[in-house]
């Protein structure tokens, strides 16, 4: 055992070294896997012109309840209590 000036252990710090080396380069491979994973799927998403379901708003909504108020001018003075 090889102590250095702090009084760690030189050999122990050595193999940890490595451990976080190899974490990192995992890291960054599945990182890079990732990235050509969601390339190569736009990339065949956006090939593809054909339309995707009807993405049209809806025409068949309820009618309001009959007590609803609207405003007749103006934007309402609600303090945003919806937003």
């Amino acid at each position: 055992m090889r102590l250095v000036p702090g009084g760690r252990d030189l050999d122990r710090e050595s193999g940890g070294g490595l451990k976080v080396k190899l974490l990192i380069a995992f890291v960054v491979v599945a990182a890079a896997g990732a990235i050509v994973a969601n390339l190569l799927l736009l990339g065949s998403a956006a090939a593809n012109d054909a339309p995707v379901g009807r993405l049209s708003p809806r025409a068949h909504l309820p009618a309001a309840p009959h007590w609803t108020v609207r405003p007749t001018t103006g934007r309402p003075h609600d303090d945003h209590a919806d937003d």
